[in-house]
């Protein structure tokens, strides 16, 4: 039967004045982008103005063909726009490759994007101990290392875990009384009434800081009583 007079020139059943594709085949009309060609026939089955042939996400609009990891898939129709091997719906950095899916503190967004690792607030850039946590970025020795992740917090060059005062400069770790505790750091203890040791200001110091047995509360002594020693001995 001629096209001239044949109704279906293509013989899939519908008919020329209503087939979207009367000389191919398409008896399911299909049409991606509404605009009355069947895609069969179509030559920009998106409408997005890239012909199929050349275009790459020839389903899926995207006249700008943006593709970022060059997979010659346009980043529209990519379900790996990173090229990182990890699907963008599952991706904690859909548009960073990072297969490893870091993610220092866990906020599920992936260290290679995530402009504050650490979730101190502070933005790494500026953050003097961008993986670890430390909101007033306290810098003992001024060193730029915030003390958090500074392993020489006061910088005398000795190592915190050893430093006998690791918040005071001491490079000579001069340790007088041997009690672990660094001479600079080290808080002398003052004389205490009532330890049965007469230091300093006391003239007594019976063990006690009851008054009434010659030697005061306060380590001094009473009226009508001689002390001597330690404990101090009140007659």
């Amino acid at each position: 039967l001629g096209d001239v007079c044949d109704t279906d020139d293509d013989g899939d059943t519908v008919l020329d004045v209503i087939d979207n594709c009367p000389r191919d085949p398409n008896d399911n009309q299909a049409d991606n982008d509404v605009d009355n060609v069947g895609d069969v026939c179509d030559t920009d089955d998106d409408g997005d103005g890239v012909r199929d042939v050349i275009d790459n996400c020839p389903r899926d609009p995207n006249d700008n063909q943006a593709d970022l990891d060059a997979d010659d898939l346009g980043d529209v129709c990519d379900t790996d726009d990173d090229g990182d091997g990890v699907r963008d719906v599952i991706d904690n950095c859909p548009r960073d490759p990072n297969d490893n899916q870091a993610d220092n503190d866990g906020d599920d967004l992936g260290d290679v994007c995530d402009t504050d690792d650490d979730g101190d607030t502070v933005l790494d850039v500026i953050d003097n101990c961008p993986r670890d946590p430390n909101a007033n970025q306290a810098d003992l020795d001024l060193d730029n290392v915030g003390d958090v992740c500074d392993t020489e917090d006061d910088g005398d060059g000795v190592l915190d875990v050893i430093d006998n005062c690791p918040a005071v400069a001491n490079n000579n770790q001069a340790d007088t009384d041997s009690d672990g505790i660094g001479d600079a750091c080290d808080v002398p203890v003052g004389p205490v009434c009532g330890d049965g040791v007469v230091a300093n200001a006391e003239a007594c110091d019976d063990g006690n800081e009851y008054s009434g047995d010659g030697c005061s509360s306060s380590c001094t002594v009473e009226p009508g009583y001689t002390c001597t020693g330690e404990p101090s001995m009140c007659i």
